[in-house]
């Protein structure tokens, strides 16, 4: 097993498994990706590492520079995961129609909160925000 040096470099270091059984009654071969083994528990702590390295090679993402970003969760807990290892500021923008639990997991990370109003009409959890004009 493989040392990593921080929760980020583990980002994408996730089993293929060959699924045998199902693949034999259907011919051919079926792998899975598990990616609920990541960190944050999702793919999306993939396309949060991404998204930052793209930004830092680019140089729209200086150091020191925090990064803030309107989530619903499993991006902003990637990002959460990434910014503590790069010792970056995260700040997340949830709506409050978001759960408790995701707004807690990503303070659990170091990330400052913002809850904001849900944006009327929309589905409860989705990311949105109302801003006054």
């Amino acid at each position: 097993m493989k040392l990593r040096e921080s929760a980020a470099d583990a980002i994408g270091a996730t089993p293929l498994v060959a699924l045998n059984n199902i693949a034999a009654r259907l011919g051919g071969r079926i792998l899975a990706k598990l990616d609920y083994l990541n960190p944050g528990g999702s793919k999306k702590d993939r396309i949060a590492r991404q998204i930052m390295a793209d930004a830092i090679a680019a140089g729209a993402l200086k150091p020191g520079q925090p990064v803030v970003e309107l989530t619903s969760g499993n991006t902003g807990t990637g990002a959460a995961i990434v910014c503590a290892a790069q010792q970056r500021t995260f700040i997340a923008v949830m709506s409050q129609g978001n759960s408790q639990e995701r707004s807690l997991m990503m303070r659990a990370l170091g990330a400052e909160v913002i809850l904001v109003p849900q944006a009327a009409g929309s589905a409860h959890g989705q990311a949105t925000a109302s801003i006054a004009a």
